[in-house]
């Protein structure tokens, strides 16, 4: 059972570091400053929708699409933790994300603006899609696992959806100062789930002892 309870958090906080509802909130507002109360609450609902459609189809299909180009599933699991360390890294240095360009750009109608750039790629980014894959792992997590962690990223996504509802308010109270300071808090701890992954993969790649 505590192995359970250290998978479903282990679980959490990556998918929460990952898609980080609070950091994306800017974002968020950003991309629907053009948008009414009423049509951002919309906006907020779609692009949560969309962007778990998206994440489910990756960690369904996703590592069916790795053997067909045959990629191996330790090369993948060493290449998106480097890749979700120097995600993390540039959320500590206070780096921008790369999505952000994305709330420059003048808002459309609601449906538009949910599909680009709120469910992809500010939620449902390629940083986000490597970490369901390797957490949706066929060769380390059986069936029961697996659905646990789409429950999981339903919870996480449930949450960054509250957060986008109350937008305005939650950042009239935290402030841009609190939004940085939970972000490079969230990106430590990014960081630390990274290196994890990465040397797992190498422990079973060179069949060292586990740590």
């Amino acid at each position: 059972m505590l192995d359970d309870q250290n998978l479903v958090l282990n679980q959490f906080f990556t998918l929460w570091a990952m898609l980080d509802p609070l950091g994306h909130l800017p974002l968020f507002l950003g991309a629907t400053s053009e948008l009414d109360r009423k049509e951002r609450r919309r906006a907020a609902m779609l692009a949560v929708f969309f962007a778990f459609c998206i994440l489910l189809f990756f960690g369904i299909a996703g590592q069916f699409l790795l053997h067909a180009m045959g990629i191996s599933l330790i090369s993948f699991q060493i290449a998106g933790g480097i890749i979700l360390l120097l995600f993390a890294i540039s959320m500590v240095l206070g780096e921008g994300h790369s999505a952000a360009k994305s709330v420059d750009e003048p808002a459309g109608n609601t449906l538009s603006v949910a599909v680009y750039p709120l469910a992809t790629p500010i939620i449902a980014g390629p940083g986000a899609m490597l970490a369901i894959i390797i957490l949706t792992d066929n060769n380390r997590f059986t069936l029961t696992e697996q659905v646990e962690t789409f429950g999981v990223l339903a919870v996480v996504l449930s949450a960054m959806l509250v957060i986008f509802t109350l937008g305005d308010f939650i950042s009239n109270i935290i402030g841009k100062g609190g939004t940085n300071i939970l972000r490079r808090v969230m990106g430590v701890i990014l960081a630390a789930l990274s290196v994890n992954l990465i040397v797992n993969a190498l422990v079973e790649w060179l069949h060292l002892p586990a740590l």
